[in-house]
């Protein structure tokens, strides 16, 4: 008797199975995504002819954050990656313990030395942006070279003496030294 009742389970059991499977196909089979997609939106009923509209809220396409990056953006990231980096090795060389005296005064100069060429330079793409560029990115490689790069309407004669006054009066570095190159938007 023990062996009828146990098979009896097994049979109710793999019926049951088959049945939640079955079901759970049809439902599967019947399922209409595009009878779906509006759910959960707001629903504008109508009075003068009855007729049910759904309201949906024009949506901006979203941007991708990397096409927005101008190359300016990518110059100007690029630099401060590098003073990032630069500050992050003299400050470990000036906190680490066994640094010698004279190690340490010399990498505190370098460090405060960067953090002034870096105030200088977001001074001077200021100014070059009061003077008309709609945007500008520069850096000074190994004190004695300039490279620059500007967006502006009007990148004249005069536009660029201006830009190389400003380079020389911050960073005393000699105009045959001073590169300057414009970009299109």
């Amino acid at each position: 008797m023990k062996n009828k009742e146990k098979y009896k389970k097994i049979g109710l059991a793999f019926v049951s199975f088959f049945l939640m499977v079955s079901i759970a196909g049809y439902i599967n089979y019947r399922y209409d995504p595009e009878r779906e997609k509006n759910l959960g939106q707001t629903v504008y009923v109508s009075t003068n002819n009855d007729e049910v509209k759904i309201y949906e809220e024009e949506k901006e396409p979203v941007k991708d954050i990397a096409q927005e990056e101008t190359v300016i953006s990518k110059y100007r990231e690029d630099r401060d990656n590098m003073y990032m980096e630069l500050a992050n090795s003299y400050s470990s060389v000036v906190n680490n313990n066994n640094t010698s005296q004279e190690t340490l005064t010399e990498y505190q100069q370098k460090l405060s030395g960067l953090v002034q060429e870096k105030n200088k330079i977001l001074i001077s793409e200021n100014i070059i942006r009061m003077k008309g560029a709609k945007d500008v990115a520069i850096v000074i490689t190994d004190s004695s070279r300039a490279n620059v790069i500007v967006e502006a309407d009007n990148l004249d004669d005069s536009f660029i003496a201006q830009i190389v006054d400003v380079i020389v009066e911050n960073f005393a570095i000699s105009p045959e030294n001073i590169t300057i190159e414009s970009v299109n938007v």
